[in-house]
């Protein structure tokens, strides 16, 4: 097919629940909130009312391809229990994944659809040129948002919540966010409950609940629990809660921050060592903190970081399904990337 464009991504989507003509679908680029969006956001319209059904979706990464390439191609001529759709959804996607692409290319009409993510990708990758190229396979780039797309992603989810906004909170949040767009619309959303029934934001809500003190901290949390420095972590996790911040908030962070570990450790597979591969990461990480992620590269292996990757989205999961129990849920997901973190750095 071709690469579609930020502006026709919509309208792609929209059509794609009424179409048989598209195989797969690549989402990649260098903002990994936004890839992981924008592949929830098919796999919604894709599924429909059984987004919720176990048959229909099926969920595979790049490391279970590494152990069966095979995999992909009979999930694809796999039929559903109750028929309908069915989505095979592959998170980290690389090399493993484009070569198991090679049988599904030849396959006949299908009534299951990839939706493949690969955050950290580039444009002239041959994962990315295999989707911009094949008549039946689509690209969509995801690249971190620029001002204008900042200050639509407020309207939209403020407006939703029934809120405005004042000039000097808007001039004041608009820095805050863009970098990730999960990052950001979760920071908005809770700006929103925060203000609920105000009907306005003001620059006082945005330093109260948008403050660098709050970011910092939740940096600093996840940082203690990849380093195994369990009590540290749990001292800052318990301040976040007592700030009001959700646990599935700090899951989301968990999530966003193993996802970019995963990109850095993929770079050193191409033949960075941890140093140059945190000194060119995109978006940029701040001087200060690149000796902590350099450490973080020494203790996590690629392996490793894909279940943690794994095991983070099952908490999420969790924490949906079970409200009442999301920051218990939360605790202990980070708890235990505390302890396979403190075995690494006993292996090393």
């Amino acid at each position: 097919m071709t690469e579609v464009k930020k502006a026709q991504q919509g309208a792609f989507l929209s059509r794609l629940a009424s179409t048989r003509d598209v195989l797969g679908l690549l989402v990649f680029g260098n903002d990994t909130g936004g890839v992981r969006e924008l592949a929830q956001k098919a796999i919604r319209l894709l599924l429909g009312d059984a987004l919720d059904d176990p048959f229909a979706l099926v969920q595979l990464d790049e490391e279970m391809l590494k152990e069966d390439p095979g995999r992909l191609v009979d999930e694809m001529q796999a039929i559903s229990m109750f028929g309908g759709r069915r989505v095979i959804r592959v998170r980290n996607a690389g090399n493993a994944f484009r070569d198991s692409m090679r049988p599904v290319l030849g396959l006949e009409a299908t009534e299951a659809v990839i939706v493949a993510e690969a955050p950290g990708l580039k444009k002239d990758s041959a994962l990315a040129k295999l989707f911009t190229k094949e008549k039946r396979l689509a690209a969509l780039p995801v690249y971190a948002d620029d001002a204008s797309d900042v200050q639509r992603l407020i309207d939209e989810v403020l407006g939703a919540h029934g809120l405005s906004i004042d000039r000097d909170a808007r001039l004041a949040l608009a820095p805050l966010l863009g970098a990730d767009r999960l990052a950001s619309r979760n920071e908005l959303e809770k700006l929103a409950l925060y203000c609920r029934g105000r009907g306005q934001v003001t620059l006082q809500d945005v330093r109260d609940v948008c403050s660098d003190m709050s970011a910092h901290m939740m940096q600093d949390m996840l940082d203690a629990f990849l380093t195994g420095q369990a009590e540290e972590g749990l001292r800052l996790f318990s301040a976040l809660l007592a700030e009001g911040t959700p646990g599935a908030a700090m899951l989301q962070a968990a999530a966003n921050h193993v996802a970019r570990l995963k990109v850095l450790r993929a770079a050193m597979s191409g033949g960075l060592n941890a140093r140059e591969a945190v000194a060119r990461a995109r978006p940029p990480i701040f001087f200060r903190r690149r000796p902590i992620v350099e450490r973080q590269l020494g203790l996590w292996s690629a392996s490793a970081l894909a279940r943690a990757d794994e095991s983070l989205w099952q908490a999420m999961r969790q924490a949906r399904c079970f409200a009442e129990l999301e920051a218990a849920i939360a605790e202990r997901a980070l708890l235990t990337l505390a302890l396979k973190s403190a075995g690494g750095r006993r292996a090393a």
